[in-house]
């Protein structure tokens, strides 16, 4: 049997507990220990649940179970060990309640890791996870912004049709990334580990420019293939990733002055470009926005953070770019949910930071109004661990390769450069770029509350294998201050 166990995001006044086991019929019983004493847990309905990839015994058995256990927060506001026990196996897994408030200037700040595009195979030479154990100060909360695997990749890999042996074949690539420890292989385990831990999805979750037929993946060329891929991506996300309080589509979490939102725009995606949420998360959507307002008028700090699994200062792509490569979020109707809020929020001097991954390429974005006031903040981490992308990249190295022989190469010729924003159209803001990141990285957003609103710096934290190039391109970016006053 393997156990692995993390801590996803939960309400307020619930530590959610995620328990997985491999190999094991009937799901056997599970112990807690915090700091070393026994705890209690409840385990929440429906109970165990097979995680979906239909690997099972003899008899028929599914063997592979995840249950959701709820605990009490330990009366600490330090990090502590949970101690995980099961059938004779051990797992340990710590974490931190988040606060109500962000701490001011003379105290410790509120960390918030951001970190996507985790492809497992290229992470080999130095496992992601050894990096991120020594970032300083530790996070506080992790962010997964989607593409916490890749399920269509590699690209010429030959997906059975057969639907029980496409269950096995995805669910063994979250096997592998969660189960990483007793694989003995790197993978997003001992990231997890450390928690509260939330994840966005976005399409590499399903498939390239998911739920559209892809040109280059030969099982979405078929409507009952597609349905069947989908099925089968959506519950293993559900079994692995989503955590109860995201359920509705979306999860909320306010330390005062920050009101944060997470929204899933992939699940509940449509391919003609008119739903990415649900109508629970439209109206979540409305009340994020109606709360900072009410906050504002009541003459407290107001900042919001907005988070989903696409970028949001994106060029729209037209009707090809949008078939071939991927739907960005100004290709689909309720986008203006998003852009209409802001801009009443804005209106109202009420500032935001928007947060996300997907675009393989790191950046820093500052926004602001004619009055010359910073009301907004877009930041990207993209990727952990870059793809491969067959002859592109082949191409990209060759042409390196010639140009170091007349000189110095680039140090990241596959990763692509961040994009401009010259030309974009925004809630009437004057966009500029701040910093761009290239390489694979992650980046730690630490937060202080102000009188008037908070204050944030953004550490860039390069995870390529080599320590020179890591040396050289992490970055503290900032101090950056957003006032509602």
């Amino acid at each position: 049997m393997q156990l692995f166990a993390y801590n996803q995001v939960g309400r307020p006044d619930e530590l959610l507990i995620w328990v997985g086991m491999l190999a094991v019929y009937p799901p056997p019983s599970v112990i807690f220990e915090i700091a070393g004493q026994p705890v209690a847990a409840q385990l929440l309905p429906p109970g165990f649940e097979a995680l979906g990839d239909e690997v099972c015994d003899a008899r028929g058995k599914a063997i592979n179970y995840r249950g959701i256990f709820k605990l009490a927060w330990p009366d600490t506001a330090e990090r502590f060990t949970v101690t995980v026990s099961a059938n004779g196996c051990v797992t340990t897994l710590s974490s931190r309640r988040p606060p109500q408030q962000l701490p001011l200037k003379n105290a410790a700040s509120f960390n918030l890791l951001l970190s996507s595009c985790y492809y497992q195979p290229n992470d080999k030479s130095r496992a992601l996870a050894d990096v991120i154990k020594h970032i300083k100060p530790a996070p506080d909360f992790t962010v997964l912004a989607g593409d916490q695997v890749y399920l269509d990749l590699p690209s010429q890999q030959d997906l059975p049709c057969n639907k029980t042996a496409l269950a096995k074949t995805l669910g063994k690539k979250y096997q592998l990334n969660w189960f990483s420890n007793s694989a003995q292989q790197p993978g997003l385990a001992n990231i997890l580990r450390q928690g509260p831990v939330l994840c966005v999805p976005d399409d590499h979750e399903f498939w390239n420019n998911f739920p559209l037929f892809q040109a280059q993946l030969d099982n979405t060329h078929c409507e009952q293939d597609r349905a069947n891929w989908a099925e089968l991506a959506n519950r293993l996300y559900e079994r692995y990733q989503r955590s109860p309080a995201q359920a509705a589509g979306f999860f909320r979490q306010d330390i005062a002055p920050l009101s944060m939102l997470f929204l899933d725009g992939r699940t509940q995606r449509d391919d003609d470009g008119v739903q990415m949420f649900n109508a629970a998360t439209h109206a979540a959507i409305g009340q994020w926005k109606n709360d900072l307002l009410q906050r504002k008028q009541q003459g407290h700090a107001a900042v919001g953070l907005l988070s989903s699994g696409q970028a949001l200062l994106i060029e729209t792509p037209g009707p090809w770019a949008c078939k071939i490569a991927d739907m960005e979020m100004p290709n689909y109707a309720d986008f203006a949910l998003i852009t209409t809020a802001l801009a009443e929020l804005f209106a109202a001097e009420i500032p935001v930071i928007y947060i996300t991954g997907d675009v393989h390429w790191g950046r820093i974005v500052e926004g602001k109004n004619v009055r010359g006031n910073t009301l907004f903040y877009e930041v990207i981490a993209s990727p952990s661990r870059l793809i491969d992308t067959n002859c592109v990249d082949e191409y990209k190295l060759v042409r390196n390769n010639w140009r170091s022989l007349f000189g110095k190469g680039e140090d990241f010729p596959c990763h692509p450069i961040a994009a401009e924003v010259n030309e974009l159209k925004f809630s009437n803001l004057r966009l500029s770029v701040k910093h761009r990141q290239r390489g694979d990285h992650v980046a730690l957003l630490r937060f202080h509350a102000t009188p008037a609103g908070i204050e944030f710096s953004v550490d860039y934290v390069c995870t390529d294998a080599d320590e020179k190039l890591r040396r050289a391109y992490s970055k503290s970016c900032g101090p950056f201050k957003l006032n509602s006053f």
